[in-house]
């Protein structure tokens, strides 16, 4: 990795967190927002970022819903 000159190393820092299928430790980019999709390095599992507060991301397992069509 090439780091750029005057560079701050809070731009670099990254947060901790565990996949809730799995227990993988996952690394988040502290630039991270609300809404943002991230997929899991072992199993596969697309967690959307809930909340973000004082350093803690909230992870959700992505939920897709199909339409009801009616029938």
């Amino acid at each position: 990795m090439i780091k750029q000159a005057n560079q701050p190393e809070e731009m670099n820092a990254i947060i901790k967190a565990k996949c809730p299928d799995c227990d993988a430790e996952l690394d988040i980019p502290k630039d991270i927002e609300k809404g943002e999709i991230l997929s899991c390095p072992s199993c596969g599992l697309e967690l959307e970022v809930k909340q973000i507060q004082s350093g803690c991301v909230d992870l959700q397992e992505l939920t897709i819903e199909g339409e009801d069509w009616g029938e």
